[in-house]
């Protein structure tokens, strides 16, 4: 019998339809889940708010090649644009750009002030058009840095478990970066059914690296092809897919390396060979073409349109760079102090007032150098508004001008550099330690290894192997994991990876704590898997070191040449042509006022311009003010060489790159101005002694 409770009021009298029970809704926490929500509620950026205004005041669409050109880069990317927003940002920049530079043009009556700014809308306008796939390539350029790592822990984790989709768990967990979120995307792809199988799900993978990484997509499908062989011919498939991924970067960097050559020179003609035949030139048009030629345009092609090239050619040279090794994290580390500071005795320090404090020290004299006699630095402007013509009173004089004019470009450097220095040398010691404890981990994995074979408990395992490898850094690593073990009684786990207490807290590095993991995952199976997992990684371990040091040595005929033109070639050429420049205007002013009281000429040359208009004339720009433009350039061209060379010898290390660029500026101003002062000592003196026997 059946009953039925009685029905309410407010019940509808339609006849009820008997249903299966309604399942509860499911409830998805997995860690792919709430990274990849993490990801999609991320805010939107600057381009993509910019590009969101520009469709509101103005509506352009692209053509259909273009529209899906941007379409493919905006997906892969997930910008939160369209294709109409990204044209209407493009046109609508060279719009404003154009209108503002021709209405500054005629309120400043300046031709050369409306080009400028056109140009210079234009090349942004083309930044923003480009910004989508330049994005990709940012995108596919960080992913391609941890190829490699995610091929060897793809690799290990299918040597314990042949299993594809835990693999592709294991690999996604413990890799970082672009990489890192394309894997967690392709396992929620595989969570919410899109695909039957993770194979499947490699598969399409496998297709969209395929044009980017031909080595990357090879090894996933050895791996992938793994999983159905036998126990033997599956254990050499994943041997050769870590070969194919460590062979091909080694054939990927070494074209790299000699595709380096061109580009090279071609820095070193933008950078150094053009800017030297333009500062030869520079004093004859301060001088010839005085009405004209003010310091603006000088600071405007040395000090920003110049730098900008190179740092653009720079940037189109690094977008080709292949695929590296993932560099070490030491954000982290609870020995460090926070960015922008550093330890003094234990006390975290802030950088930049002492800084500061560096540049006032160095700018004090100079300053109250020029406030006393600005015409030394900015000639002043007569009654007919052309630049007055100065003289200094003495050889002395003049020396001690340029002298004051190149300490201010000596206490901006020194300031960059002590902070460079200051926030980065903790850093970049503690990072290189972790990088040289990397190259000994291959080492100490294969003595633990040899010591859990023969039945050894791990715990016990550590304890010998200290022994082993006591003249090494990775020692300390296992000490404090056998120390935790004795006096806090924790276990093999928690030794190495307990949050406050763990010894990989001090020695973070992404390479030793996966690989321990891996470990200790497989140690739980046994210590003779355990032991064979140990063997192979540290044979993986010695293969990624031989193919590093391979790239190495790939790249020291660059980097060398490039530390020589930083170092040296660069400010000493300057240093010359800075001084030289001083005594070139020099010359031409004292010619022009020789000529044009020489009797018989009366300062006029028939038909032409007199003598003083031709010769005569004050230079627009000072040598002091020439030197303090020039001494900005070397500072620019100093600081892009330091990032080139850091990001074509180790990739993305900022920690390395900013502390490069502290030492090399400190180097590179200090023989700048020392040859700047000599050289003009010595041959401006005897230039000038000349021009008075000759006009006395």
């Amino acid at each position: 019998m059946v009953f039925f409770k009685k029905k309410k009021a407010t019940e509808s009298k339609t006849p009820r339809i008997s249903l299966p029970p309604r399942r509860a809704k499911p409830i998805i926490s997995s860690r792919e889940y709430r990274l990849f929500k993490h990801q999609k509620k991320r805010k939107p950026n600057w381009y993509e708010r910019l590009a969101s205004s520009a469709s509101k005041v103005l509506v352009m669409n692209p053509d259909e090649n273009s529209r899906k050109q941007l379409e493919k880069a905006i997906a892969f990317a997930e910008l939160q644009v369209t294709p109409a927003d990204v044209m209407s940002l493009f046109i609508l920049t060279i719009l404003v750009s154009v209108v503002s530079g021709i209405l500054l043009g005629v309120l400043f009556s300046n031709l050369v002030l409306t080009l400028f700014i056109a140009a210079f809308g234009l090349g942004l306008g083309y930044y923003f058009y480009t910004y989508p796939s330049s994005l990709v390539k940012k995108l596919r350029i960080q992913a391609s840095s941890e190829v490699v790592l995610a091929i060897l822990y793809m690799v290990v984790a299918m040597r314990v478990s042949p299993n594809l989709e835990n693999a592709l768990r294991f690999t996604a967990a413990n890799i970082s970066g672009a990489l890192a979120w394309d894997m967690r995307r392709l396992l929620w792809d595989i969570e919410m059914g899109r695909y039957y199988s993770a194979s499947e799900a490699l598969t399409d993978y496998i297709v969209k690296w395929k044009p980017e990484n031909e080595e990357f997509a090879e090894a996933l499908r050895l791996i992938r092809d793994s999983e159905t062989q036998t126990v033997e011919k599956g254990k050499e498939t994943l041997d050769e897919a870590l070969n194919v991924i460590l062979e091909g970067t080694k054939t990927r960097m070494k074209h790299y390396a000699q595709d380096l050559h061109l580009p090279v020179m071609v820095i070193h003609m933008m950078g150094i060979v053009l800017p030297i035949l333009g500062t030869i030139m520079a004093p004859l048009a301060a001088v010839f073409m005085s009405d004209i030629v003010s310091p603006f345009h000088f600071v405007l092609a040395y000090d920003i349109v110049l730098p900008i090239l190179i740092v653009w050619f720079i940037n189109n040279t690094l977008s080709k760079r292949p695929v590296t090794f993932s560099q070490v994290d030491v954000s982290h580390h609870p020995e460090l102090p926070p960015p922008g500071k550093f330890f003094l005795k234990k006390k975290p320090i802030p950088v930049w007032p002492i800084s500061l404090l560096v540049l006032i020290g160095f700018l004090i004299l100079p300053v109250t150098y020029f406030l006393q006699n600005p015409q030394y630095l900015i000639p002043p402007i007569g009654a007919d508004g052309k630049p007055e013509l100065v003289n200094y009173p003495d050889s002395f004089t003049a020396i001690y001008t340029l002298s004051m004019s190149i300490l201010i470009i000596f206490g901006i450097a020194c300031a960059l550099s002590v902070h460079f220095i200051l926030s980065n040398y903790q850093r970049i010691r503690t990072q290189k330690g972790i990088q040289n404890i990397e190259t000994q981990f291959e080492l100490a994995l294969f003595q633990l290894g040899n010591r859990i074979a023969g039945g050894t408990p791990p715990e016990l395992a550590i304890e010998k192997c200290i022994d082993d490898v006591k003249d090494l850094e990775i020692s300390g690593l296992f000490k404090i994991a056998l120390k935790n073990i004795r006096n806090f009684g924790m276990t093999f786990y928690s030794a190495f990876f307990d949050k406050q207490y763990g010894a990989l807290r001090y020695y973070p590095s992404k390479l030793i704590k996966n690989i321990m993991y891996a470990v200790i995952d497989t140690a739980r199976k046994g210590v003779i898997y355990a032991s064979e997992a140990m063997f192979r990684i540290s044979r993986y371990l010695k293969n990624i070191r031989e193919t590093q040091e391979y790239i190495r040595e790939l790249l020291s005929e660059t980097t060398s040449s490039m530390k020589f033109q930083a170092y040296f070639l660069t400010p000493l050429i300057t240093g010359l042509i800075v001084s030289i420049a001083d005594i070139i205007i020099q010359v031409l002013v004292q010619l022009g006022v020789y000529l044009e009281g020489m009797v018989g000429y009366g300062g006029e040359l028939p038909g032409f311009l007199s003598v003083a208009e031709v010769f005569g004339g004050a230079p627009s720009t000072s040598p002091a003010m020439f030197q303090m433009i020039i001494g900005i350039y070397v500072i620019e061209v100093i600081i892009i060489l330091a990032i080139f060379l850091t990001k074509i010898s180790e990739g993305e290390n900022k920690i390395s790159q900013w502390y490069l660029a502290g030492k090399m500026l400190i180097v590179g101003i200090f023989i700048y101005m020392l040859i700047a002062i000599a050289s003009s000592s010595m041959f401006g003196q005897l230039i000038r002694e000349a021009l008075s026997n000759i006009m006395g």
